[in-house]
C-alpha cells in the first residue's frame, strides 16, 4: 500500500493498493478486495498522524457501498465538529464512508 498526502486542508490523501499486497492473500483469492478493517484502520491512523489525535478513537457508522479492488483511491478526512468524516472514493464513486471520534 502506498499513501501520499495531496492536501492538508482539507485533508486529502492518495492511497494505492497493489494486487501483490499481503492483505489480498486470503481476502477473496482470484477476486481481490481491500478488507474493510484495513480501510477503517487506515482512516484512524491518518487521523492520529495528521490531526494529532492521541488516545482511543471510535468508529461510528462506517459503511461500504462498493467492493474496493486493487488500485488508487482518494481518501478524504473532513472535520465536522468533534467527529471526522472519512470517505474513500475513486472516479467520483464512494466505496466507503464513516465517522470516527476521539
Amino acid at each position: 500500500m502506498d499513501l501520499s498526502l495531496v492536501s492538508k486542508d482539507p485533508l486529502r490523501l492518495s492511497v494505492s493498493f497493489d494486487r501483490a499486497d499481503a492483505c489480498f492473500n486470503g481476502h477473496f483469492p482470484g477476486n481481490p478486495v481491500v478488507p474493510g478493517s484495513l480501510i477503517a484502520g487506515l482512516c484512524m491512523q491518518v487521523i492520529a498522524d495528521h490531526r494529532g489525535c492521541r488516545g482511543p478513537l471510535r468508529i461510528h457508522r462506517f459503511s461500504f457501498s462498493r467492493f474496493a479492488s486493487p488500485g488508487t483511491y482518494a481518501l478524504g478526512i473532513e472535520e465536522q465538529g468533534e467527529t471526522y468524516l472519512c470517505t474513500l472514493r475513486r472516479e467520483g464513486a464512494i466505496f466507503a464512508q464513516g465517522r470516527i471520534t476521539p
